[in-house]
């Protein structure tokens, strides 16, 4: 039998899941990379895999890619060229405001601070002002529990004081999926929810609440314990042909308090430093210097 247990902040797992992997335009690019452009215009295809209407672009890469300059690059440029279409403020006057959320402190959760950190951000000179069309700025908001206010109320006053045409929300994401840890990158013009991959979701940063348009980018950094135990559980019963008992499973995990466990390659230090890197190199070259 299936175990329900499911969290997982990528649209692609969720489509997977749902055996409706057939709705998103798959190509196969270069090095190994393949991109999945899924529309979800409609309210109940989004409510049925839980996700929020948008276009989510997905970028599986096998772990070849960044052992080489030349293919980093070509992702790089990628994800960039995705970023400039979905944000539309090309040869517009416009402000980009980058956000970097998640805890510094905790490594697998630093993605959107190290990213920003990376950034280019535009002068505040009034001369360069003047030249430049898309002017990139950067913040990292940290998290709640550092800092007592809600990520989403922060993001709001800073936009409240200098009007961005466009927001990127930068975090790190939770996977269904072990082989897509620091390995995938998604974009969604949804938004992002922080926490929402491990169950505990915290209120939405997207157009709804900020008023302006946000793209959420992020990489899958952790795995939910609950999810990963349910997917094994479901194929183990499967392979030996038995019926599995899913109260009990749940009751026992629930029990063990294991829904606010995750776990994060063992190499996660290196993977989010690469990450941020690539996301960062995609940001500058598509609203940078």
């Amino acid at each position: 039998m299936k175990f329900s247990y499911y969290d997982t902040d990528m649209a692609a797992d969720s489509l997977e899941k749902n055996s409706l992997s057939e709705i998103a335009d798959v190509k196969e690019l270069s090095h190994g990379i393949v991109r999945r452009t899924a529309n979800l215009r409609s309210k109940e295809l989004a409510d049925k895999i839980g996700r929020g209407r948008g276009v989510y672009v997905t970028f599986d890469c096998p772990l070849s890619v960044f052992d080489k300059e030349k293919s980093v690059s070509t992702l790089t440029e990628y994800i960039a060229s995705s970023l400039v279409g979905m944000a539309g403020v090309q040869g517009k006057s416009a402000r980009v405001l980058a956000v970097g959320l998640g805890n510094d402190e905790i490594a697998a959760d630093r993605l959107g601070d190290r990213t920003v950190k990376m950034l280019r951000v535009s002068p505040v000179c009034e001369a360069d002002r003047k030249r430049r069309k898309v002017r990139l700025s950067a913040v990292s908001v940290g998290v709640e529990g550092v800092t007592g206010i809600r990520t989403a109320e922060v993001i709001e006053g800073v936009c409240s004081r200098i009007e961005p045409s466009c927001v990127l929300a930068i975090d790190s994401l939770a996977t269904a999926s072990p082989e897509r840890l620091g390995t995938s990158f998604q974009l969604t013009t949804a938004g992002i929810t922080p926490s929402g991959g491990v169950g505990v979701g915290k209120t939405p940063v997207n157009r709804e609440t900020l008023g302006v348009p946000v793209i959420g980018i992020g990489v899958p950094l952790v795995l939910s314990l609950r999810t990963a135990l349910s997917e094994f559980a479901g194929e183990y019963t499967a392979a030996i042909g038995c019926k599995g008992n899913e109260y009990q499973l749940r009751r026992i995990m629930d029990e063990r308090k294991l829904g606010c466990l995750v776990v994060a390659p063992k190499d996660v230090k290196s993977r989010v430093e690469l990450a941020a890197s690539v996301i960062a190199g995609a940001v500058n070259l598509a609203f940078g210097e």
